[in-house]
């Protein structure tokens, strides 16, 4: 039983920190799109920077809603704020769909279109991402019909997905230290399609696991 809370503990933390991480990429995005710096010809950023620039409306429709998805999805889970504040966990859980059908939806929409990592990147995006909207959807399902149980799973699964993208970007982070170390020009193209599939399938396998290991849990001690 004492392995629970550590793992409790674990995942809030790691939680935590994949939104921060999401938070920064999101301000640092924005911040270059509204405000672009000095044109850089050379560099793997200056090279990310390139192809936002090119779709400007479209990135910011799909990262401001993020922004919005990433703060409020912890607050779906924290017992307390259910059992003492329902009407706030309501209120917020309708505000938090909304930007997940917000995010999704563009996110789609970008996938369709010309991406870094090539076929690689677009067949991953429009898999989870499918998958992302269906889970967010059968999750408001099940909340209308009371069935909390299947409602919780479901959270779980689509906020998980959602949070891969910032899950990606510590996974790109070795890719490029990686081709560094090798003495190689980080090439974002070459490794944006890889990064996508491991942080999406390895936050799906997370997600499973953790659902699976605290189904039978008291709700008191369980993420959500």
């Amino acid at each position: 039983m004492a392995r629970q809370p550590l793992l409790i503990r674990l995942l809030w933390g790691a939680v935590i920190f994949l939104v921060l991480v999401g938070i920064a990429a999101v301000t640092r995005r924005t911040v270059v799109l509204v405000s672009p710096p000095p044109a850089n010809p050379g560099g793997a950023a200056a090279a990310l920077d390139a192809h936002f620039a090119g779709h400007v409306l479209p990135t910011l429709a799909h990262i401001l809603p993020a922004a919005l998805f990433l703060v409020l999805g912890p607050l779906q889970f924290v017992v307390s704020i259910r059992q003492k504040h329902p009407q706030f966990h309501r209120w917020s859980g309708r505000v938090f769909l909304l930007a997940s059908a917000a995010t999704g939806v563009t996110g789609l929409a970008l996938s369709l279109g010309k991406t870094i990592g090539g076929l690689d990147e677009k067949s991953a995006t429009i898999l989870f991402g499918t998958f992302f909207l269906v889970a967010l959807g059968r999750a408001l399902w099940h909340a209308r019909h009371r069935e909390f149980a299947q409602h919780r799973a479901w959270m779980i699964r689509g906020y998980a997905i959602g949070l891969a993208v910032a899950t990606i970007r510590p996974i790109m982070g070795a890719f490029f230290a990686a081709a560094v170390f090798r003495g190689r020009v980080p090439q974002p193209s070459q490794f944006f399609g890889a990064a996508f599939w491991i942080g999406f399938t390895v936050q799906t396998i997370v997600a499973e696991l953790w659902i699976r290991s605290t189904r039978a849990a008291a709700p008191a001690a369980e993420l959500s």
